[in-house]
């Protein structure tokens, strides 16, 4: 184990390490200082696709010329660092599967394809890594020419990763020095995609722990962490495992710097022992790319460290063969984008984000056009889930290609009967997590509820009303039976919704999510202001 030391902030500073454009180094002369790694992680997170970056409105690109981010400038930006430098380490801390019309007629084998472009080091796997299932999964792995790492991945019999090609860590050398890097993957991918029932995942701390014992059992003195469990889930790993330096992670979508709510780049915490450990993440959908400069004492603790999230802006170079490569899909993708199916001039919040938080005119749309379909089957009310919605629907003309985009999961639509009582469980569950955001909060139509975000997880739901066809409010009755039309994937208790694992089906057509859709935008353009008010927040700090 580490010798563990205590540092202040205002001392670091003082001691130096200081490498950002328009700082000099500081000529430092302790021993520590002399016989210490300098060391640059570069890394990205939850890219989804944006393979072409995003636009000015935030939505996916497929001009990467114009765009913002993207895969050519992520692969050029590193490129450069490291032809420029000895000490850099690229790291992606996985989802780079799923969210653009890209992915939706794509799929694995573009990002693969992509992968032989980009120098990263290593990555983790996120949960839409699965959402082929494990056999798609395990060719991808094939494919992809860089190290992918998940120390708490355990496949048991009978599943296609049990002989897959990843490992649970790497160790590179970086002059001179050993760098362990140790991947954890999200263990939840049971539950949020479509692993196996074979996937098999331990205890993240256990198997960081473990690996870490391993890593210094070999002499390694500096360990990366390389995660896809979401900021909270870092930040306690940092406290609870000694040994590692640094966490590298996704999930969340966290932006980190300046100004932000979520905390500074790097988040310092620090682990039983004492010894700082620096949390990082650079946000989502290829917009930017992670920079932290860390300097070590000779017994591998961190002695100083800066950096921050880079925007790629529109300006920043594109690699050359990534560049020709993303230009070749967008212009296979011409054909879907251009079959227009409706219009809309609304200006409501939308996309992924927004979708997470509340009222959104995505999922708005799509639960209107469930329950518009299934109320002659006798469904009061459509749900679905916010992290289902993964694109905007943009003002203007409204394509084959936006729809796919929005929904790029091909979820089969199903009704059950649902008591009120296992209603008012999902509905909690939707608003149970950090903050009562997230992928699990439900956006419905024929229902309305109020959250009270300030109150503990699982009793956030203050009021729940029904809403009928004439628009008649009336209390959600937890005795009453509903009819209720929702993804197929919610029906099976995806996404953790135990609860509506055990409805009961009732008599209807099991169509795609994306064709009801489409349907209702072609009977509905333009699409008229939808009602809004179906998630109230009160309570909030």
């Amino acid at each position: 184990m580490k010798h563990t030391r205590l540092f202040g902030i205002a001392s670091l500073l003082l001691i130096g390490c200081l490498w950002l454009p328009g700082c000099a180094p500081r000529e430092v002369t302790s021993p520590e200082k002399a016989q210490g790694l300098e060391l640059v992680i570069l890394h990205t997170n939850d890219t989804h696709a944006h393979v072409a970056g995003i636009d000015a409105y935030g939505n996916a690109a497929f001009d990467q010329h114009t765009s913002r981010g993207g895969l050519a400038r992520i692969a050029a930006a590193i490129r450069d660092a490291k032809t420029k430098n000895d000490n850099v380490i690229a790291l992606d801390a996985g989802d780079q599967f799923q969210g653009t019309l890209f992915y939706s007629v794509n799929k694995w084998p573009m990002q693969a394809a992509l992968n032989q472009h980009l120098p990263f080091d290593a990555m983790t796997l996120g949960n839409h890594e699965f959402d082929e299932g494990c056999l798609e999964l395990a060719h991808f792995l094939k494919e992809t020419p860089f190290p992918v790492l998940a120390a708490n991945l355990a496949p048991t019999k009978g599943c296609p990763l049990l002989k897959a090609r990843y490992a649970p860590w790497l160790i590179v050398q970086i002059r001179g020095r050993e760098v362990g890097i140790v991947g954890l993957a999200n263990d939840e991918a049971r539950e949020l995609a479509r692993a196996c029932p074979e996937t098999g995942f331990e205890e993240a701390a256990a198997s960081l722990s473990h690996a870490v014992r391993e890593l210094e059992k070999r002499g390694v003195r500096h360990i990366v962490a390389l995660t896809h469990l979401g900021l909270p889930a870092d930040r306690r790993l940092a406290r609870s495992v000694d040994g590692v330096d640094i966490i590298v992670g996704g999930h969340t979508h966290s932006y980190l710097g300046k100004d932000s709510a979520e905390g500074p780049y790097p988040i310092v915490e620090h682990s039983p022992g004492g010894q700082p450990v620096l949390v990082v993440t650079a946000k989502r959908a290829a917009q930017y790319l992670g920079e932290l400069r860390v300097c070590f004492d000779a017994r591998g603790v961190p002695l100083a460290w800066e950096g921050g999230p880079r925007e790629l802006t529109n300006d920043a170079p594109l690699d050359a063969a990534t560049a020709a490569l993303v230009d070749s899909y967008a212009a296979a993708l011409e054909g879907y984008r251009s079959a227009v199916v409706g219009s809309h001039t609304l200006r409501l919040p939308d996309g992924m984000d927004a979708c997470r938080s509340g009222d959104c005119l995505g999922g708005m749309v799509t639960a209107d056009a469930m329950l518009e379909y299934a109320r002659p089957y006798g469904a009061v009310m459509a749900l679905c889930n916010g992290g289902g919605i993964r694109a905007a629907l943009p003002a203007g003309d409204i394509s084959r290609g936006h729809l796919l985009a929005m929904l790029p999961f091909g979820n089969t639509l199903v009704l059950r009967d649902y008591s009120g009582e296992q209603l008012r469980q999902a509905l909690e569950h939707g608003a149970g997590q950090e903050g009562a955001k997230g992928p699990r909060l439900l956006q419905a139509a024929g229902l309305r509820y109020v959250i009270d975000g300030s109150r503990p997880a699982g009793q956030r739901i203050v009021k729940a009303e029904v809403i009928d066809a004439q628009g008649k409010a009336v209390l959600l009755d937890p005795n009453m039976r509903y009819g209720v039309i929702l993804p197929d994937y919610m029906a099976r208790g995806g996404d953790g919704y135990a609860m509506l694992g055990g409805g009961q089906p009732l008599p209807s057509p099991e169509p795609l999510d994306v064709d009801i859709v489409e349907a209702y935008i072609r009977n509905h353009s333009p699409l008229p202001m939808p009602i809004t008010g179906r998630i109230t927040r009160t309570g909030l700090h």
